[in-house]
């Protein structure tokens, strides 16, 4: 499994559009194969930083998604929005069962 993460800080102008953007994102990808789960919320100690929490059943699926000219286009209009750069970070993982 690879688990995706990261986030990105609006600035107070952009809240609403970053909301929307984020949204619709994740509604895309949530359809794409592959896709085990997609979401995305707020920090409650800084609501202008939302986060994104990824979980895509291999590499191959994620590199599909990242070719998606949808994707690529939220990419780019996100980091137009953002008071920084957008983070991200991957990670391949295999489940647990916790005892």
């Amino acid at each position: 499994m690879i688990i995706v993460t990261g986030h990105v800080i609006a600035r107070k102008d952009t809240e609403a559009a970053i909301e929307r953007l984020a949204v619709e994102h994740v509604l895309r990808s949530r359809a794409e194969p592959g896709c085990m789960s997609h979401e995305v919320s707020r920090d409650v100690q800084q609501p202008l930083r939302f986060v994104l929490v990824e979980r895509w059943d291999n590499m191959g699926a994620l590199q599909a998604h990242f070719r998606v000219e949808a994707s690529r286009t939220f990419a780019q209009s996100m980091a137009s929005l953002c008071q920084e750069p957008p983070q991200i970070d991957i990670y391949e993982a295999a489940a647990v069962t916790a005892r």
